[in-house]
């Protein structure tokens, strides 16, 4: 039995030493309980000791399931490569049932890249895993590819598994019409982004440059200039801050750029109200 471990933690009162016995009988779910209660304490080498002994008994057993807990404390210690080396020796040595259950054992503690080595060759080779209704190692692939966000990965693994076999890898190509729909929106909404961003910066550069400008304008003393110095150039200048403070209230915390904002806005209005003055003296 593996499917309650707390169960039997929640028995009153707990008797370890009963749960060593029964562990030691190779009862994996007793390592397991044993293993949550030391890793509780923090004796996290004894609870990998316990995950161990579970794993180990178990594997025997088709799946991984209970080297889960063992394979995400190692992980967790630094210790993964020399925790799995076993289960990877009997990989590497053809065991492709293992190799299939230890990447989805890898995925479970987000551990993909290492999966991925795995499910890539089982995907290429047509795998099929001892439980009939297990999907297989492409859609598992595939899946987990859309996770990270490699769409594109995901799309291939998913289409190279449907055309291979298309009624019986009915889930991969349910998934690949999926993923292209995401690279579809991902497409719009990052053009949708690089429109915005153009209009961010436009509005940042028109914020500082039309008062540097004004200023320029204004020794100029061009009559066409001033008009334009005493409306237009404020104008402007405050509504590209309008189109920045949309942004600025969603991006910053701190508004550190109010630094560079008021003093432009405050130029722009000074050179406007100078323009004003001049226009009168015409």
């Amino acid at each position: 039995m593996l499917f309650s471990p707390a169960s039997v933690l929640s028995e009153e009162p707990r008797d370890l030493d009963s749960y060593r016995k029964e562990c030691a009988d190779g009862k994996t779910i007793y390592c397991i309980a044993i293993g949550m209660e030391e890793q509780k304490s923090g004796n996290l080498e004894a609870a990998l000791k316990h995950y161990q002994s579970a794993c180990a008994s178990h594997r025997s057993r088709g799946h991984l399931r209970a080297c889960t807990p063992f394979l995400s404390l190692a992980r967790q210690m630094d210790r993964l490569d020399k925790a799995g080396a076993e289960l990877e020796a009997l990989c590497k040595g053809g065991d492709d049932a293992v190799c299939f259950y230890l990447a989805k054992e890898y995925f479970k503690i987000a551990e993909y890249h290492r999966g991925y080595v795995h499910l890539e060759r089982l995907c290429r080779e047509n795998f099929l895993p001892p439980d009939k209704a297990d999907y297989g190692p492409c859609y598992h692939l595939g899946d987990n590819l859309k996770k990270t966000g490699e769409l594109k990965r995901a799309e291939k693994i998913f289409n190279f598994d449907c055309d291979r076999d298309p009624l019986g890898a009915k889930p991969s190509c349910d998934q690949e019409e999926m993923v292209r729909l995401l690279i579809r929106q991902d497409k719009i909404n990052g053009e949708k982004n690089v429109r915005e961003l153009k209009l961010i910066e436009g509005a940042a550069f028109g914020i500082v440059v039309i008062p540097l400008l004004g200023l320029f304008l204004l020794v100029n003393g061009k009559k066409r200039w001033l008009l334009f110095l005493r409306i237009p150039a404020p104008v402007l200048t405050l509504l590209c801050w309008a189109v920045w403070e949309s942004h600025a209230k969603q991006e910053f915390v701190l508004r550190a750029d109010v630094f560079f904002i008021i003093p432009a806005v405050l130029l722009a209005l000074l050179t406007a109200g100078s323009a004003h003055l001049r226009l009168q003296a015409l």
